[in-house]
């Protein structure tokens, strides 16, 4: 018994899939700004987790599950 998808049904997923990570990437170039940065390795300690904290609070992806 195996599980079947159409070719347009994967053609959705994938779409979907694009967008989130498109949605995420903005977000997090946003919390980069917000933080001054350019990227998280110019953070260190502290800082750095709060910056990941920071995302990870603010950010709920469409099939999040925790």
């Amino acid at each position: 018994m195996g599980f079947k998808i159409t070719e347009v049904e994967l053609r959705e997923m994938i779409k979907d899939v694009i967008r989130e990570e498109t949605e995420y990437q903005k977000f997090f170039n946003k919390a980069l700004d917000k933080f001054g940065i350019k990227s998280p390795k110019e953070l260190d300690g502290d800082k750095e987790k709060e910056f990941y904290d920071y995302v990870d609070k603010g950010w709920k992806a469409d099939n999040e599950t925790d």
